[in-house]
């Protein structure tokens, strides 16, 4: 007689982004989970855990070692995950979705292209049955440089980008026109890592950076571009 395949049942703690956008996943997957968060009694959780074989904490890194240690270490018999690109510790899978998660809900196709990151298991299914995504394995001691490279890459990028764009504005320049530049320097990017670096600082054209520095006096966003400059061309002729 074959044994009955054990169905996971998820507890999603938590009721940010992150948390919202796992419940909308796990929904169009039609995986049964439940949630939790702080607006609602503690004294629900406990029943809510026992009721889960995996409980998914989506909050805050601050946060997530408090709320092991109070409500969730003395459950062994639970898989225990959370999601921070930044954090490791024992008793607890780490498994950080390398997306960024805006405001409106995506699409099943979107979600099933995320990558995640994985540390203390060897594959999803341990962490997240039934989810198809692809996955890599990280070491603990990578955990913090990981995900310093996914705020150059990301976050750092949206204020570059953010920035431009409101200067656009002022300027009366359509977004929709900074879109295919954008765009072609993302395509540029991933299609030749390398190679796809253009402008003032890759031909090493001291008076068009001039020009630029003296744009932006005043504007604390010439420090980030000095930044860039010190990094990039650390023997610019300053004057």
């Amino acid at each position: 007689m074959n044994a009955t395949k054990t169905v996971p049942t998820f507890l999603i703690i938590g009721s940010g982004r992150v948390a919202r956008h796992v419940a909308h996943y796990f929904h169009l997957l039609n995986l049964k989970y439940q949630t939790w968060d702080r607006s609602e009694d503690i004294s629900a959780l406990a029943g809510k855990v026992s009721a889960s074989s995996h409980i998914l904490l989506a909050i805050s890194d601050s946060a997530l070692e408090s709320f092991y240690q109070e409500h969730l270490a003395q459950h062994e018999d639970k898989t225990l995950v959370h999601f921070s690109g930044a954090l490791y510790f024992k008793g607890m899978i780490a498994a950080h979705p390398l997306m960024t998660f805006g405001p409106d809900l995506y699409d099943l196709s979107t979600y099933q292209q995320i990558h995640f990151a994985l540390t203390g298991c060897d594959s999803l299914i341990e962490a997240l049955p039934g989810l198809p995504n692809s996955y890599s394995n990280i070491f603990a001691f990578e955990k913090a440089r990981y995900h310093a490279l996914c705020v150059l890459g990301g976050n750092f990028t949206t204020l570059l980008l953010a920035k431009m764009l409101d200067g656009f504005a002022e300027m009366k320049i359509p977004q929709s026109a900074a879109k295919p530049y954008i765009e072609r320097v993302i395509q540029n990017t991933l299609a030749n890592p390398g190679d796809a670096f253009t402008g003032p600082l890759a031909r090493k054209d001291a008076a068009t950076v001039e020009k630029n520095l003296q744009a932006l006096n005043d504007d604390p966003y010439q420090a980030v571009y000095k930044a860039f400059l010190e990094t990039l061309w650390p023997e610019y002729p300053r004057k």
